[in-house]
């Protein structure tokens, strides 16, 4: 919350645990869907008519709050499930782009040759892939496209393009995107 002082943003009493999904085994990507839709619906009441408060520690009289989802910080496998991208190894691997593992793409690194994916033709393609009537027209849009539906796509802010971040810690420290991409 960028509101509160930076030496108190990360205090157990101001941070919210969304959700944990259960272990020991992760779920099939089909379920993910179903983890994020109590999310997505807690999200949606505060960012369209936010909720009411009695009392605050500065407004006695109580205020309404609005919030939104900023960013999903996660891992990189993560990331791809819960953003319905395709995983670091399927022919669409790039989230932020359109170049394909076939044509060689994990070894180019010409940032200008790169067309770079948009948060409409995000949701487009996701919203093609959830109306479809059956499995085989939902391959065939993922195969186009590398992208699923997703829960996020209902909020309206929310673009996937920008919005996911695979933290620092899978991503450096542990050097898991390298291991992925090999």
């Amino acid at each position: 919350c960028f509101n509160i002082p930076p030496e108190d943003r990360y205090k157990p009493e101001n941070m919210f645990l969304a959700g944990l999904i259960p272990g020991p085994h992760e779920p099939p990507l089909t379920a993910t869907n179903h983890y994020l839709t109590p999310i997505v619906d807690d999200f949606l009441e505060f960012w369209n008519i936010g909720i009411n408060y009695s009392r605050t520690a500065c407004y006695e009289h109580g205020r309404r709050i609005r919030a939104a989802l900023i960013a999903v910080i996660c891992d990189l496998i993560a990331a791809r499930k819960i953003s319905a991208f395709g995983s670091p190894t399927c022919e669409h691997f790039c989230t932020f782009c359109h170049v394909l593992r076939s044509e060689g793409g994990w070894y180019n690194a010409n940032r200008d040759s790169w067309t770079w994916r948009t948060n409409e033709e995000c949701r487009s393609f996701a919203s093609m892939h959830k109306g479809a009537k059956d499995e085989k027209a939902r391959d065939r849009v993922f195969n186009s496209s590398g992208i699923r539906h997703s829960e996020l796509e209902r909020l309206p802010y929310f673009d996937v393009t920008k919005s996911l971040v695979v933290d620092p810690m899978h991503n450096l420290l542990l050097g898991l995107v390298k291991e992925h991409l090999q």
